[in-house]
């Protein structure tokens, strides 16, 4: 994780550099091949180069130091908070550092290599439902927080004034600095909305002409780990909305597509988020005759390797046994009249080999719905890994109707996973197909369904 050398940051030659002296000063790095004319320059800062891997290393080294200084953090105390994935590692790294304990409400959905990394640097994670996303895991975090105040300290890095601080003393800086002082607009993605405030506000000071662009994804139901749709979220209490001259809006699958682009012809391996900070980028310079445009790619690719989306674009298929394709039939069958539910597991997308069944912990009409809990999908997961396999998806049974995906089951369902679903009639199963949701969540697209020979 240690990527960046010591030269760049302008440590002395030889010299042990402890590891928060390596936050910060990241590259910028122009990107002419997305410049639509000449007189528009396109800029990104380079965030995965921070020793944890991403912007949130700003904030957290911020706040843990804000904690000390306040004497809210000190030791026999356990940093607690909520997080989709990159404060929590930033937090781990540099806590670690200072031998802190670490505990963090994480989605149980984020990927699967930023839950290993934070247990490879030995923090706790409460996983939460996948369903509420970062706003069920903020949710969790205060009532750890509040059950126990003396035990933890909570910084709640989305209401903490030091998160946009760090920005204010440090990105905006660089921002000045490495521009040569010709930046005249700045674009980022809201997520905390402290890259944004912090290194908006900085910026205004210094030239009150900057203009300030804001980018968010454009419906509450996105695929954009880290940025928050602020109309149906949480909104961060840091947060300043009169802050932008301009607030854009990207689909998740622009970003999808950006992202896919940057590493594949132009060797810039970045996460989707940095994706739909460049789009926002693309809109902007389209509107101008000259300018000089500076954003934020807030962490690289490696922490999304596991997703889909690398993928080119292309219809995807569902290979199911005969033997897991039976037990599903079976399982379908036995709980009728009510859903049932279930683990698709496999060695590869789109390649099950084995379905696991799964509570239905709904508290509605359980002959039309079904929800997998944190508990049952953590056990998914486990199982999965023993196997050293992925969940690929769910399956969930429709008793006396169509095995098409109901309005309960857009809202409800995650991108980049297959749905099957079963219809049973009279207690039987007679028909069963499969189904992806698009990353911009609108709709599903079926996947056809091959019924391959059983593995045993």
């Amino acid at each position: 994780m240690l990527t960046a050398s010591v030269a760049a940051r302008g440590e002395r030659a030889g010299a042990a550099p402890p590891l928060e002296a390596l936050v910060g000063k990241t590259p910028l790095v122009r990107l002419r091949a997305y410049e639509p004319k000449s007189g528009v320059e396109i800029y990104a800062k380079l965030e995965s180069r921070n020793p944890g891997g991403s912007v949130k290393d700003r904030a957290a080294l911020a706040m843990i130091r804000d904690g000390e200084q306040r004497g809210r953090l000190a030791p026999g105390r356990t940093l607690l908070d909520a997080t989709s994935g990159n404060t929590g590692i930033a937090y781990a790294v540099l806590a670690a550092a200072r031998a802190y304990r670490v505990r963090l409400c994480v989605p149980a959905n984020v990927t699967a290599e930023r839950t290993r990394l934070l247990s490879a640097l030995g923090a706790d994670l409460v996983l939460t439902d996948p369903m509420e996303g970062s706003d069920g895991a903020i949710r969790e975090a205060r009532r750890l927080y509040e059950r126990d105040p003396d035990a933890y300290f909570y910084p709640d890095q989305y209401s903490n004034a030091a998160n946009w601080r760090a920005h204010y003393e440090t990105t905006g800086v660089e921002i000045i600095e490495q521009s040569a002082g010709r930046v005249t607009h700045f674009v980022a993605g809201l997520g905390t909305s402290g890259t944004f405030v912090g290194a908006g506000r900085r910026l205004r000071v210094w030239r009150p002409s900057v203009q300030l662009v804001s980018v968010q994804p454009d419906s509450p139901l996105h695929g954009l780990e880290g940025l928050k749709h602020m109309a149906s979220a949480i909104v961060p209490p840091i947060y300043d909305p009169a802050l932008a001259d301009r607030a854009l809006s990207v689909p998740t699958e622009e970003a999808y597509a950006l992202t896919r682009q940057l590493a594949r012809e132009h060797g810039v391996f970045v996460g989707p988020s940095s994706g739909a900070a460049l789009a926002g980028c693309l809109r902007l310079a389209a509107t101008l005759d000259r300018g000089v445009i500076v954003t934020i790619f807030p962490d690289g690719g490696d922490r999304y390797l596991s997703e889909r989306f690398w993928d080119a674009p292309g219809r995807s298929s569902v290979a199911l046994p005969t033997q897991a394709a039976t037990a599903l039939d079976a399982h379908a069958a036995e709980a009728y009249p009510e859903e049932c539910c279930g683990a698709l597991i496999g060695p590869r997308p789109g390649d099950v080999a084995q379905v696991v069944p799964l509570g239905n912990t709904t508290a509605g009409e359980r002959r039309r719905r079904f929800l997998v809990g944190p508990a049952d999908y953590r056990r998914a997961e486990r199982i999965a890994a023993e196997a050293g396999h992925e969940l690929l998806g769910f399956y969930h049974s429709h008793p006396d109707h169509p095995a098409v995906p109901s309005a309960f089951d857009l809202e409800h369902a995650l991108p980049n996973l297959s749905y099957v679903i079963v219809s049973v009639r009279q207690g039987r199963a007679v028909d069963l197909r499969s189904w992806r949701l698009r990353p911009d969540r609108s709709q599903f697209d079926e996947e056809p369904v091959a019924r391959p020979p059983s593995r045993s």
